[in-house]
């Protein structure tokens, strides 16, 4: 974000305009186009977006670890289930409470999975809110 706005306003400054030397002597007020508290916003705002990224990073690398437990798991029940005796009851139950508790390890998974993509989805909007109001004090 901070190369993007920097990027878009340099893109404001005519191009003849880069080799010649000027001193302005305006000043930034609260209710000028570019206050320093409007740019200052931007660049909080953007840096706490991108604290948020970095946490959902952190979720996906975790989630992606529990994926692949889950799926040495499941391969691990499944190799059992073809070596179980289905006459001896004990063992029975005991694949079953094993299965079971498998389950509900892939659904906390799937629950996890859905917070994490819902907080996603909840920081693609605010980028693009953020982007968008941002991009308003550039083109002003």
């Amino acid at each position: 974000m901070k190369s993007a706005l920097a990027m878009a306003m340099v893109a404001l400054v005519p191009l003849g305009a880069l080799a010649q030397v000027s001193y302005s002597h305006a000043q930034l007020t609260d209710d000028a186009p570019y206050s320093r508290h409007a740019l200052r916003v931007c660049t909080d705002r953007n840096e706490q977006l991108a604290d948020r990224k970095a946490d959902l990073d952190q979720d996906k690398r975790d989630i992606d670890r529990e994926s692949d437990a889950i799926a040495r798991g499941g391969a691990m029940l499944a190799d059992e289930l073809r070596n179980l005796d289905s006459t001896d009851s004990a063992a029975v139950a005991a694949y079953n409470a094993r299965s079971a508790g498998h389950n509900r390890f892939v659904a906390e998974h799937n629950a996890r999975v859905a917070d994490m993509n819902g907080a996603a989805a909840a920081l693609n909007g605010d980028s693009a809110d953020l982007m968008a109001y941002c991009d308003t004090l550039v083109r002003r």
